[in-house]
């Protein structure tokens, strides 16, 4: 069986931070890094203003692209798991796509960890930098290099603005009716036992994986990261006779 899999970045990232996963996909297993707003080929679009926005946005680019018996998964790191959480939530809920095969949550706290409210996006450019690396997950060089920091500051900040605008406390009854994966990394800010949250909003199976690196693990390590996606899709693969 063939799967797409589609990719949701992290705040301040693109479709490309999934790019070096292509040289490690298996046979029946379709990459689709999905570009938000704002960046790279949609650099002329305006930011989102809010989570929900971001969600239908994403959503409609999922549906346009799943056709009524195929199967497919997505994958959502940092702040991309949030996003992918709620794309899961409208269509579970609202039933005219197919439901997902599988969801992986990376590098991030369950929902219900979020409870909204931070002033973070608001602050003064300096201050702003500060308060990022503080909070951890953005990488040193954006903020270092100042041509990387003209280009990626003003995306790093929309984003934040939807991180603090977004409360997932506010409804965590919601079951994902299919299997889902926690992805983390060993030397991530992340404990065992707060990642084991994410096991509210299992409706069926559930598993939880940590991997070598820091936040960005998916980088460092991802080839060991790509051949544990592809084997909790198709752990069966068929053997070529021969």
């Amino acid at each position: 069986m063939t799967y797409k899999l589609f990719c949701i970045p992290y705040a301040g990232g693109s479709a490309s931070v999934y790019y070096s996963w292509k040289r490690y996909l298996p046979p029946g297993l379709e990459l689709f890094p999905i570009e938000l707003a704002g960046r790279r080929n949609r650099l002329k679009e305006p930011f989102y203003e809010s989570i929900a926005a971001a969600v239908e946005d994403v959503f409609t680019i999922i549906r346009n692209q799943v056709s009524d018996n195929g199967a497919y998964a997505i994958f959502g790191h940092s702040m991309g798991s949030w996003i992918t959480f709620e794309v899961a939530k409208t269509i579970f809920q609202c039933k005219k796509t197919p439901n997902p095969c599988h969801l992986f949550f990376s590098g991030n706290y369950p929902p219900h960890f979020s409870k909204g409210g931070g002033t973070i996006h608001q602050l003064p450019e300096k201050e702003f930098q500060q308060a990022v690396m503080q909070v951890g997950g953005t990488p040193k060089i954006i903020f270092e290099n100042e041509d990387l920091c003209r280009l990626f500051s003003p995306i790093i900040r929309a984003d934040y603005k939807l991180l603090e605008g977004y409360n997932g406390a506010e409804d965590s009854s919601f079951r994902c009716d299919c299997d889902i994966t926690v992805l983390c990394g060993k030397k991530d800010s992340i404990k065992e036992g707060e990642a084991l949250e994410w096991r509210r909003y299992a409706g069926r199976g559930f598993a939880l994986n940590f991997f070598d690196g820091g936040h960005f693990f998916i980088n460092e390590a991802a080839e060991a990261v790509v051949h544990s996606l592809s084997k909790t899709l198709n752990p069966h693969p068929a053997v070529q006779a021969g």
